[in-house]
């Protein structure tokens, strides 16, 4: 990597075989990668020494380059020995097989102090008997942070990834060509790559690879998801009742996929049942993601497809939200949680699942600050489960103008349901709105006339969803041709009886 800086800016070039990486932004931030390729090294490095020369006439000055960054795996019996060098810094992990272990960091006078001893310690590790992890291959974990930095900025966007799977064969790392395979397409060599390099690629991770539980899923589900050449997304769970053999702690499992080499570009993250002996919630695993949470993950899942949610406890979030401002999925599904202030600037889908929405978190959601959101679902829920909001709870929420990409709102299972049809017509947010979903509440045939009398203020609607409400015959002819297609299927019978009446998603 060279690096240029001007007073204010900054500019990262790496040249790779037929690719340059540029990184460029204001000091201090971490600046926007793009990853070019062209038809050949010579036009590269061509382009490349253009560049270059560029930066040098415009009043940049020549900085040292970032190291490159070596990590080495080895073990001994049931001991593990993990050993990193970047720069002048070596940084030392060791303990047992499939715990965390105890770390240690030495600062060096200069990289070619912390060469030697680098060298010397592993010198030494092998003289006791330790072997490496991978196959016989020299370097288990080979760093690039240009690269990294520019798949973190785009998980998804295999350009940046087929760059490093080239560099990463040069460099003698197996997941170089794991990323070839996979971008190929190749998925039944890739799988067996994975078998045959489980030392160097899973590590202490391999006797973790299915989720503890079976609860629906017999055999269990898989617990991590390969894609070019790393572990792209993850499912962790663990139920006692119906896995008893798992007697370690599912939020060390976690810290060590998000140490380990193969989850540092980890995109998505499911977290279902953690049967942590004191709580019982989601709590070890957060504050675990809160610390080490990676720059590329993209989509957090917290309870997938929970049963009987009244009982299911995620815990506090209001420490993570800083963890991950790269997020752009956010799906809650849970009886309880705890909020706090969300800031999550690139968010763009977010849905609260719930049975019982407390006050506190129905104003946490109404004021989040989510300026790219784009489609929003509240699940309010039935006091008897802890719901405890009402229109009030949701009026900041209808008054808001600095949401300008969202699209699609739903305020659904609600007991004040004609609450909501009373505050809609006249709310700030709608006339923005594509699709406006109040299902599955307590909505009765005054609330539909309600959206009836105002029909000109939906009229704009794409979809308008009332499904699942308690509608007669009459209130649905009523709302028909509100909205441009109006959803108003399997309506409830509460037998003419007002107590009779529930909303869709409580115990």
């Amino acid at each position: 990597m060279t690096r240029y800086e001007s007073k204010t800016t900054f500019w990262d070039g790496t040249l790779a075989g037929t690719s340059i990486i540029t990184i460029t932004g204001k000091l201090g931030s971490s600046g926007k990668p793009t990853v070019t390729k062209y038809r050949s090294e010579a036009a590269a490095k061509q382009v490349y020494d253009e560049l270059v020369l560029a930066r040098t006439k415009n009043s940049f000055t020549l900085v040292a380059a970032a190291p490159v960054v070596v990590t080495r795996y080895f073990t001994q019996a049931d001991k593990f020995w993990e050993i990193t060098l970047d720069g002048a810094t070596i940084v030392t992990r060791s303990g047992k097989l499939g715990a965390t272990g105890q770390t240690k960091r030495s600062e060096l006078a200069s990289p070619p102090d912390a060469l030697a001893k680098y060298n010397k310690a592993i010198g030494e590790k092998i003289g006791k008997g330790y072997l490496e992890r991978g196959s016989g291959a020299s370097i288990v974990d080979a760093r690039n942070p240009a690269l990294e930095q520019a798949i973190a900025s785009d998980p998804y966007e295999p350009t940046a990834y087929s760059v490093l799977g080239d560099w990463l064969q040069d460099q003698g790392d197996p997941r170089g060509e794991l990323i070839a395979l996979q971008l190929a397409k190749q998925y039944v060599p890739a799988l067996e790559l994975v078998a045959q390099h489980a030392a160097a690629l899973l590590g202490p991770l391999a006797e973790h690879v299915k989720c503890y539980d079976g609860l629906y899923h017999k055999p269990a589900l898989d617990a991590f998801t390969w894609k070019l050449g790393f572990i792209h997304a993850a499912r962790m769970s663990y139920n006692q009742y119906w896995n008893n053999e798992f007697k370690g702690d599912l939020a060390q499992v976690l810290e060590l996929l998000l140490r380990h080499p193969s989850g540092r570009f980890l995109t998505e993250l499911t977290l279902m049942y953690n049967d942590d002996p004191a709580d019982g919630d989601l709590q070890s695993l957060i504050d675990v993601l809160a610390k080490h949470a990676p720059r590329s993950l993209r989509k957090l899942v917290l309870g997938d497809d929970v049963d009987q949610i009244s009982w299911y406890r995620v815990g506090n979030l209001s420490k993570l939200w800083k963890a991950v401002p790269a997020l752009s999925v956010l799906e809650v599904e849970a009886g309880s949680f705890t909020l706090g202030k969300i800031d999550l600037p690139r968010l763009r889908r977010a849905v609260f699942k719930t049975g019982g929405l407390s006050a506190e978190s129905g104003t946490a959601i109404a004021t989040a600050r989510w300026p790219e959101l784009e489609y929003l679902d509240l699940y309010f829920g039935d006091e008897d489960y802890g719901g405890e909001c009402s229109v009030e709870h949701v009026q900041p929420l209808l008054d808001r103008t600095d949401l300008k990409s969202l699209r699609h709102l739903g305020l659904t299972n609600a007991m004040f349901a004609d609450d909501l049809c009373a505050a809609l017509p006249g709310a700030t947010i709608l006339k923005q709105l594509r699709e406006l979903d109040l299902s599955g509440g307590l909505m009765t045939d005054h609330g539909a006339r309600t959206l009836a009398a105002n029909r000109a203020a939906f009229a704009h609607l794409e979809r308008l969803d009332v499904s699942d409400n308690y509608l007669s015959k009459a209130a649905l002819k009523t709302v028909k041709g509100i909205a441009k297609k109006v959803v108003a299927d399997d309506q409830k019978d509460d037998e003419g009886d007002p107590e009779m009446r529930w909303v869709s998603v409580g115990e």
